[in-house]
């Protein structure tokens, strides 16, 4: 019975971990576009040559891009990682719930090797 019940168990952690894995991608591309729209955010700071008025109205819009698509980016991995940490959670609680019933099992069976071997051996 308890080894029927990890079976499920295991299958639940290993659906579990599948998903986390899928939203771990998302999470992963929202960290890359936050670092992406930083990198464009210091370029467009880095210029050190002095510039006209219509560059500057140009490097000003280029900025304000990349602190609007900064700002973006920041807003949807915040809004991701409190989701990510409960899909984490609930797949270690799914992992650990089969390591424990497998460790169940093999106590259960153990024991019952043991008892058969007294049977047999007369004690």
């Amino acid at each position: 019975m308890l080894s029927a019940l990890e079976r499920v168990a295991r299958l639940r952690a290993e659906q579990e971990l599948k998903k986390l894995a899928a939203f771990r991608r998302h999470v992963l591309a929202a960290h890359e576009q936050v670092e992406a729209s930083r990198a464009a955010m210091a370029q467009s700071y880095a210029a050190d040559a002095p510039l006209s008025v219509p560059e500057a109205r140009m490097a000003n819009a280029q900025a304000g891009r990349a602190a609007r698509d900064l700002a973006r980016a920041q807003a949807e991995l915040a809004r991701m990682q409190p989701r990510f940490d409960q899909m984490r959670e609930r797949a270690g609680r799914e992992f650990g719930r089969a390591e424990v019933l497998a460790e169940m099992a093999d106590a259960a069976l153990t024991r019952a090797r043991q008892k058969r071997d007294r049977e047999l051996s007369g004690e």
